[in-house]
């Protein structure tokens, strides 16, 4: 059932399209790290790619587990999407463009 009268989406499914941005975004700022850490040493490219990926992997460790109770995820799978970093990210990616969010069943009228 949507939150407001002219939106289409719960408040939910907008949490997990946030969630779908930022798991993508942290994978792809670790392949920036990666590349100045290990192919292209760069202390400064170093320094501000680890700057931008320390605060996206914040965000989507936080946003990770406050999603997960609502969305039915196990808390195994949520340890292992945030322990093992960009594939972490790339889980949670394909997890919610795969399976969406679940729709409540109950006693609420259409």
């Amino acid at each position: 059932m949507p939150d407001y009268v002219d939106e289409t989406t719960t408040e939910l499914e907008r949490k997990a399209k946030a969630l779908e941005v930022v798991a993508l975004a942290e994978t792809i700022t670790y392949c920036v790290l990666f590349y100045f850490w290990i192919i292209q040493p760069s202390v400064p490219g170093k320094a501000i790619a680890g700057f931008f990926h320390g605060l996206i992997w914040l965000a989507f460790v936080a946003m990770t587990l406050m999603i997960t109770p609502d969305i039915r995820w196990s808390w195994g799978f949520t340890t292992v999407a945030v322990l093992t970093g960009p594939i972490g990210g790339i889980l949670v990616w394909w997890r919610i463009t795969r399976g969406g969010v679940p729709y409540r069943t109950g006693g609420g009228s259409a």
